[in-house]
């Protein structure tokens, strides 16, 4: 079983009323023998926070709970 993960970032609309503009999120996709499993939003959490994740699921730490 191979694993590996991508982080991306993704742009969220900022609200109607709103002066601020646009915002983004990073967004961690988890994929497994080439075949994406999970995508994790990580609204609000930092790139190294992301990285921990992606080195978490390919080193096996991340499990999921599929039927």
């Amino acid at each position: 079983m191979s694993r590996n993960a991508e982080i991306r970032t993704v742009v969220i609309a900022g609200a109607e009323n709103s002066n601020d503009g646009p915002d983004s999120m990073l967004v961690v996709d988890l994929f497994e023998n080439n075949k994406l499993v999970q995508t994790r939003e990580l609204r609000g959490k930092s790139k190294a926070y992301a990285k921990d994740v992606v080195e978490n699921w390919n080193t096996g730490l991340i499990k999921l709970l599929i039927d």
